[in-house]
């Protein structure tokens, strides 16, 4: 336990709080929810989408809360409770959180993006430890605090501000002094705060387009959000983006003025790159580049996925690892030349079917675009069969576009549920609906609610070995949001059911 008084390390967030009580507590823990309060928490009520946690302050106090965190006006205040109110409960959560977990890992490296952010960590995870570097890793789909490499136990990408300085803790007790950290825009939004206190000593930009917007009101607001990771650079530490990068300048004049850029290009223009690369050959499943630097000789690697888009970022996984380790290029490709898949990410089925069966965790309009053109050039004469559908009570604006891009390369597309949540999710299917008939294309659409059945209709359908069908948006997930709650889900495992179903040992 620490005494309240030595967690405000930052007296700009203090300033902007006020107080009920002259208390200086022993404190133990960050909660936001009264579920988990024991002796000596900090409760940190919020306002949510669903319920309001300043509903629950009693239990909290109850239960061994000895100070709250809130934003509205209270109707009473005990005597024997300090109480701090600021804007965002969430900002006070981070400070107290990060005091309380210190001391932290000294290098923690963080990759943001809207899509490539979950393999860019894995293939840096991989590069250091491989490299020598014992490193931690918190991705959406996996992480490791230096006991193993294994499934990440939470739904958020970037979790909560108690699961996420406990994991950091973790790493640092067990000896890791460097973490790969996904950064997501509710992170490190100046609302979310949940990075808001952690000083990073390298960053990793992989792409940015529109995503998040029922949170972040606008493209400008989710693009700053953003931009918090190259201010949280520290002196010393380095920013590693592609040449392409849209904002880039955005990038140079958030981060300080010590921070350098550096650049990497596939299949572009090399000119002021720190490491490029030219492609080789590609299928639907490998590209083979090969990679150099302006003081290393070229060395080829070949990963296990085909979409140009992988290659992308496992070129700002390797430039970011040489910038760490400083070895040179040719260590670094032979680590590389051994890069494993990522579960739901182009993930591809082996089965006894004539068709190609792909799963991936794309869920925008770019995504979308990059999968189905490079499947469409690895098989030009097959049939492209896509099932997804959108999240509800999340951004809508993208539905459009993700519907238009379906609808200029799909030949067939399965409109199903994802995670409709408390969402109409006949709304949303008709959302999308719209934007794949806004490509004015034959693209044939079947709706079909239930997520298991139109998988199993899609199979049907795909009989030809030029077909490929793509199943997108659950990707590694195990559950599907439904207005009642979550229902256990495995996009693989339901497709291998499916099949076992109709294979000639069950006919």
């Amino acid at each position: 336990m620490k005494r309240l008084s030595v967690l405000w390390t930052k007296d700009k967030v203090r300033s902007e709080c006020r107080f009920h009580g002259n208390s200086d507590p022993l404190v133990a823990i960050v909660s936001f929810s009264s579920t988990t309060c024991t002796e000596g928490s900090i409760f940190i009520a919020v306002e949510g989408l669903h319920a309001d946690g300043h509903a629950y302050i009693p239990e909290a106090i109850e239960r061994g809360a000895v100070v709250v965190v809130h934003s509205a006006r209270l109707a009473r205040y005990q005597s024997d409770i300090l109480y701090i109110r600021h804007p965002n409960p969430r900002r006070i959560a981070s400070l107290f959180a990060h005091a309380l977990a210190l001391p932290l890992p000294q290098s923690i490296l963080g990759v943001t993006g809207t899509d490539g952010k979950s393999t860019t960590c894995e293939f840096l995870w991989k590069l250091l430890n491989d490299l020598g570097i014992r490193c931690g890793l918190l991705s959406t789909v996996s992480f490791d605090d230096g006991t193993g490499h294994r499934i990440s136990p939470y739904r958020q990408s970037t979790p909560e501000v108690p699961e996420l300085y406990a994991f950091l803790r973790a790493c640092s007790e067990n000896g890791l002094s460097t973490v790969v950290l996904e950064a997501t825009s509710h992170g490190l939004s100046d609302t979310g705060a949940r990075l808001a206190d952690i000083s990073f000593a390298g960053a990793v930009y992989t792409s940015l387009t529109s995503e998040h917007l029922e949170f972040h009101k606008s493209l400008e607001q989710y693009i700053e959000a953003k931009m918090n990771l190259a201010r949280q650079v520290a002196a010393g530490g380095w920013i590693v983006l592609p040449k392409t990068f849209p904002y880039r300048g955005w990038v140079a004049s958030a981060s300080p003025s010590d921070v350098p850029l550096y650049l990497h290009a596939l299949d572009e223009d090399h000119d002021g790159t720190a490491l490029c690369a030219a492609t080789l050959e590609s299928s639907l499943e490998s590209r083979s580049i090969t990679v150099s630097t302006p003081t290393d000789d070229p060395a080829t690697v070949r990963l296990p996925y085909g979409p140009s888009c992988f290659s992308e970022n496992a070129l700002g996984a390797m430039l970011a690892a040489h910038l760490v380790t400083r070895q040179p290029l040719a260590n670094i490709a032979a680590v590389a030349n051994t890069f494993g898949r990522v579960p739901g990410r182009f993930e591809i089925v082996r089965t006894n079917e004539p068709c190609t069966i792909l799963i991936d965790f794309a869920h925008t309009a770019d995504a979308f675009e990059r999968l189905f053109s490079h499947v469409r050039s690895s098989h030009p004469e097959g049939r492209l069969v896509a099932v997804f559908g959108a999240a509800g009570e999340r951004d809508s604006s993208k539905r459009l576009p993700m519907g238009r891009a379906a609808g200029r390369w799909c030949d067939v597309v399965f409109l199903t549920d994802e995670d409709p949540r408390k969402e109409n999710a006949a709304q949303i299917l008709a959302d999308l609906q719209q934007g794949i008939e806004s490509a004015q294309t034959s693209t044939r659409i079947i709706r079909i609610h239930d997520r298991r059945c139109a998988i199993r209709s899609a199979l049907d359908l795909c009989d030809r070995v030029e077909d490929v069908l793509l199943l997108l948006g659950k990707g590694h997930e195990s559950s599907i949001q439904y207005p009642d709650g979550p229902q256990p889900w495995n996009e693989r495992k339901v497709v291998e059911e499916l099949l076992a179903q109709r294979s000639p040992a069950n006919a």
